[in-house]
């Protein structure tokens, strides 16, 4: 996973499309480095430059990348998984270890009682990958620095970037957000061509509530009581 062709032709044998419409009900969104929800920073796939190309759906570039690399035939690898109660998150799974070895990749499953896999998988410590879900985010940053920058804890896939490093530390330094803004959208076409992380597609969120119910709205949060503490049923 050290050559950055292993890690596009990862990204490439996914069929992101197959994912949205058999774990997501149709209705999702293709991720790039940041969560597409971040709409006032994350940039849309087409707008990643170079890397843009690594969230095609290509099994045949895939298998040209893992020749050109050295593996013509593919190789073994371990998925460290836990399913974190969500039946979402097992069908993703199921189709990304048919996805990978559909180009070679002989990916099997290590899946892990939680408490394990928060000691090993989430804190960088599996054998050749692992498969998680990320925190709802709401500041660019929490997306970028702790996965990306040199040691941080958080830093799952061991990168080691000084180039990006460096990006990372200008963009909390900027004050000025449009400054800001051409850092990250650098720091995002430089990870679509790295693919330290091969990120899968989102669901889109649909909630539905009684018209009376006043002063709520859905919570993708952990809090599951004070969002309710100040709604109020409001019936004539």
């Amino acid at each position: 996973m050290s050559d950055v062709r292993v890690r596009q032709a990862v990204s490439l044998a996914l069929d992101r499309r197959e994912i949205i419409e058999s774990t997501l009900e149709g209705v999702g969104v293709v991720n790039g480095p940041l969560a597409a929800a971040l709409t006032d920073w994350a940039l849309p796939i087409d707008q990643l430059g170079e890397g843009a190309r690594n969230y095609w759906h290509d099994p045949a570039e895939a298998k040209r990348l893992l020749a050109a690399a050295g593996y013509p035939n593919g190789f073994p690898a371990s998925v460290c998984f836990n399913s974190y109660g969500s039946t979402v998150l097992v069908d993703t799974m199921q189709l990304v270890l048919k996805h990978v070895k559909t180009v070679g990749i002989d990916a099997r499953l290590d899946q892990k009682e939680y408490g394990a896999y928060q000691a090993t998988c989430r804190l960088g410590k599996f054998d050749s990958l692992g498969f998680g879900p990320l925190t709802p985010f709401l500041e660019p940053d929490n997306f970028l620095f702790g996965q990306y920058y040199t040691g941080e804890p958080r830093n799952r896939s061991h990168v080691k970037d000084p180039a990006l490093d460096d990006l990372l530390v200008r963009q909390r330094r900027a004050m000025d957000v449009k400054a800001r803004r051409e850092v990250i959208n650098d720091i995002q076409r430089h990870l679509a061509k790295q693919q330290y992380y091969v990120h899968t597609p989102a669901g889109t969120y649909i909630a539905v509530w009684d018209g009376a119910l006043k002063n709520y709205g859905p919570n993708l949060g952990y809090d599951y009581g004070s969002r309710l503490v100040a709604a109020w049923l409001d019936r004539a």
